[in-house]
């Protein structure tokens, strides 16, 4: 206790805050000046109160200058009753006395109901472990292991990653020792892990937020990009690679979209229930104006479990096979005769050429079985797949083959089946792509392919009805969203 009061003392003297002189302290008769001895032992006890406590806990200097106040008001009652003077000096010192060590017994007591307790917040670095940050924060080797032995209930230790945050809170002990109380560990934005030791036992529970469906209505005109207006209008880039995959079997995204085109969306959120995001969900609603011309889409689950993409007609957007079966592609060359670029001659060129670069995924055009799959001497790294007993299609020059395709496979439309590349005869990465009908390569932009899946009687009665909803919900939320807008640019101009 000395110790510290030679600390205090040297550190927060007085004299370094107030020029005290005599007749501060004193009458001209000599006498005890009560206000200022009560103001010099109020500022002396709050430097004790500061230095024993921790000024980040707040209910010990709420208590501890409660009491402060409380001998202040005494001593101005004191004072009062005294004529502004005390004429005994050993009953004032009493008075000084009794209430400093009450004071102080007070502030001793407030510690004790109040221990210190902190956190850490780690984070993992590269090459690190959860039980090497965890020590770095002050556990034990053996709280570490029991830790991170919890957290694997929840969580694989192995998959943590560079940047990930580790909250960790410890609380005092006997003599300032901190004793590890708590870990916790956001997962995702939507599931925590929290460990807490409980006596010599480490207990794992998981905090998982409840997650909520929310609908978007978005309208962009296109100008320069699909994806740069889309971006401007508020449509996520995820939301219009989907668009793009559906609307792929009747436009050519490449070619067909120019400037004034328009599309319309409706589509669904999933986000906490404090508005945070979690994922984007399904695209409800589209309307793509390509040329003046509105092919609206809705998506429709059937009676049998299989869910689609229909035109108010009832007709399936799904074409037996895709226009283009790349993204992100020119044409560099297309169907007929022409020069060709190694052998140097004219000759039949009986596909389209897609210049992309290496590694651009490649889909299946359409449903079917792979019928061929390996190496074909000009074509290089060559699929063929065989749709119907009259359509077949063929990719040549892939860099590789996706993951499990194997001759006698059967593959989805818009299935990845391999990636662009430059085998067999190529001048560079691009994909062959051919359309082979009834034996013989055909040109695949004048192909007459024949339309998917139709629905009728009842189906088509409550696909219609989904129709009214879906059309009611967008027009809503656009009304919502303009004048919101609206709000906005009001705010702005008034500022």
């Amino acid at each position: 206790m000395m110790q510290i009061y030679a600390s205090i003392k040297n550190k927060y003297a007085l004299h370094r805050f107030i020029k005290l002189r005599q007749r501060h302290i004193l009458t001209k008769n000599n006498k005890l000046r009560l206000r200022y001895i009560a103001g010099y032992c109020i500022t002396f006890l709050a430097l004790i109160i500061l230095a024993l406590g921790n000024i980040s806990n707040n209910s010990f200097i709420n208590y501890s200058i409660g009491h402060l106040e409380q001998f202040a008001q005494a001593i101005l009652i004191v004072e009062k009753n005294s004529s502004d003077t005390i004429k005994d000096d050993s009953l004032a010192r009493n008075a000084l006395k009794n209430h400093v060590s009450g004071g102080i017994r007070k502030a001793s007591v407030a510690i004790k109901k109040s221990p210190k307790s902190f956190h850490k917040n780690m984070k993992i670095g590269n090459g690190d472990t959860i039980s090497e940050v965890l020590q770095k924060a002050g556990l034990s080797s053996s709280e570490a292991y029991y830790t991170v032995k919890a957290l694997s209930k929840y969580y694989d230790p192995k998959k943590i990653k560079p940047g990930q945050r580790l909250k960790v809170n410890f609380k005092s002990g006997k003599e300032g020792a901190l004793i590890f109380s708590k870990m916790s560990m956001k997962i995702n934005s939507v599931k925590t892990v929290i460990i807490t030791k409980v006596a010599e036992k480490f207990i794992s529970t998981l905090e998982e937020k409840k997650l909520k469906e929310r609908s978007y209505a978005r309208t962009a005109e296109i100008e320069t990009s699909l994806y740069g207006s889309a971006a401007k209008a508020g449509i996520p880039p995820q939301i219009i690679a989907e668009i793009i995959r559906v609307y792929s079997w009747d436009v050519d995204f490449q070619r067909d979209i120019r400037n004034g085109d328009k599309i319309e969306v409706l589509y669904e959120t999933e986000e906490t229930e404090d508005g945070n995001f979690t994922h984007f969900g399904d695209v409800l609603y589209a309307n793509l104006s390509v040329s003046g011309k509105e092919i609206p889409i809705y998506r429709y689950k059937m009676k049998n479990g299989r869910i689609d993409y229909f035109e108010p007609n009832g007709f399936s957007i799904k074409k037996t096979l895709m226009k283009t079966p790349i993204d992100g592609a020119r044409i560099s060359s297309g169907f007929g005769m022409r020069i060709h670029p190694i052998l140097g001659y004219a000759k039949e060129h009986k596909g389209i050429d897609f210049a992309a670069p290496t590694g651009t995924p490649i889909y299946a055009a359409g449903d079917g079985v792979i019928n061929f799959k390996g190496r074909k001497s000009g074509y290089g790294n060559y699929i063929r797949i065989r749709h119907n007993s009259k359509l077949q299609t063929a990719y040549a020059h892939m860099h590789k083959y996706a993951k499990n395709m194997c001759n006698g496979k059967r593959v989805k439309q818009g299935q990845i089946i391999g990636y662009v590349g430059t085998t067999g005869r190529s001048t560079g990465p691009h994909l062959h792509y051919e359309v082979i009908k009834n034996g013989i390569q055909v040109n695949p932009k004048s192909v007459d392919l024949p339309i998917g899946e139709q629905l009728l009687g009842t189906e088509l009665a409550q696909f219609k009805s989904l129709i009214r909803t879906l059309n009611q919900q967008y027009a809503t939320l656009s009304e919502n969203l303009k004048f919101a807008q609206r709000e906005t640019i009001s705010r702005f101009i008034k500022n």
